[in-house]
């Protein structure tokens, strides 16, 4: 019976003070939101009065137009004069080959066309002609009689062989095009010369490369006029 008294105390001091701090949160409880409140309502409201007056809303408009801006203006610096280019000649080359090619295709040749041009001091607009011209931008043709291979049509024996490229090196569009504009330099930007051809067929290579890039300069100045 004592033994039963004396666990009994223990036990009930426990009940009281479980009893008094349950009270206790509970009268804390709404004290501690409405504190919670007390700091977010002032700062809640400072910026509905910063974004939603006049002043505010000018602010908002203000910097949303200052990064339109920006980023136009940066769209517009990439696109000049690099980019622009590549996109005026992967429009000549569809225009040429008469959207034969698939624009990234096309896309692809203008970039390296305008790396190559420029590399080796050529105009992109007969490099273009050039490819037209002995292949008609189809990358894997092979002239087995003559030896010729790719968009340029570039002889093994004389240019590939020399610089320890493979036939199959020249199928690749990124170093037939380099071996085009290096070939055609090293003529001397004569197109009679770098077709090697004689008499009548020479003459008509020459004048069809004339053909072609009077159309292709046609169509830059039709170009130009309707970008101004």
């Amino acid at each position: 019976m004592k033994l039963y008294s004396l666990m009994l105390i223990p036990l009930n001091s426990a009940i009281k003070l479980f009893e008094k701090c349950r009270k206790k949160s509970a009268v804390a409880k709404p004290l501690l939101e409405a504190a919670k409140l007390a700091i977010i309502l002032p700062i809640a409201l400072f910026f509905l009065l910063q974004y939603l007056s006049p002043a505010g809303q000018t602010g908002l408009r203000m910097g949303f137009s200052d990064k339109i801006k920006q980023f136009f203006s940066f769209t517009k610096s990439a696109r000049d004069p690099v980019v622009q280019e590549v996109l005026n000649l992967t429009s000549m080359i569809r225009l040429i080959t008469e959207d034969q090619l698939s624009e990234s295709k096309a896309l692809r040749y203008a970039g390296l066309i305008s790396q190559a041009s420029q590399k080796y001091e050529v105009n992109p607009l007969e490099i273009i002609a050039l490819i037209v011209a002995e292949s008609g931008f189809k990358e894997n043709v092979i002239n087995k009689k003559t030896g010729d291979y790719g968009l340029g049509q570039i002889n093994w024996e004389h240019w590939g062989k020399p610089n320890g490229l493979t036939p199959q090196d020249l199928l690749d569009p990124s170093i037939n095009i380099f071996m085009t504009c290096h070939v055609y330099k090293f003529f001397e930007r004569d197109a009679g010369r770098y077709h090697r051809g004689n008499g009548i067929k020479s003459k008509a290579y020459v004048v069809n490369i004339k053909s072609i890039l009077s159309t292709l300069n046609a169509f830059a100045e039709l170009n130009k006029e309707e970008i101004s």
